[in-house]
């Protein structure tokens, strides 16, 4: 009986550490990232050239921006760990929706479904109309 209850304490701790490490970045939320130039509404993906899930997704944001007209950017941390260390991006892909001063409206950690960014993208305030 007690290996059960330590395999499970086992199980559960690295659940609840497999939640935490997915979450988006506390410094992420509200951050302004004019710093790295995006200075209007848009779509950041924080990606990497050897990500596969982020090259399937890349297709699928990109529609997403210009449906809701705004631009689509991508940021390869691997490229850039300064952005990765000051963001405190740890996951790729990260997804955000900025508003028109660069700013973090809503961030993800896995990609977004539809519904979900189209309705991110869709309270942005001074975005271009579709």
């Amino acid at each position: 009986m007690s290996r059960v209850a330590v395999a499970l304490a086992v199980l559960l701790a690295a659940y609840g550490a497999w939640v935490l490490w997915r979450r988006p970045p506390r410094r992420l939320a509200g951050a302004d990232l004019g710093v790295v130039g995006i200075r209007e509404p848009a779509i950041v993906q924080f990606t990497t050239r050897t990500c596969g899930p982020c090259r399937a997704a890349a297709p699928h944001l990109r529609d997403a921006a210009e449906r809701a007209g705004m631009v689509y950017r991508q940021i390869d941390v691997a490229d850039r760990p300064d952005v990765a260390r000051r963001y405190g991006i740890r996951t790729v892909p990260t997804v955000v929706v900025t508003g028109r001063d660069g700013r973090v409206l809503r961030a993800w950690t896995v990609v977004p479904d539809h519904g979900e960014l189209a309705s991110a993208a869709g309270r942005v305030p001074g975005r271009a109309s579709p």
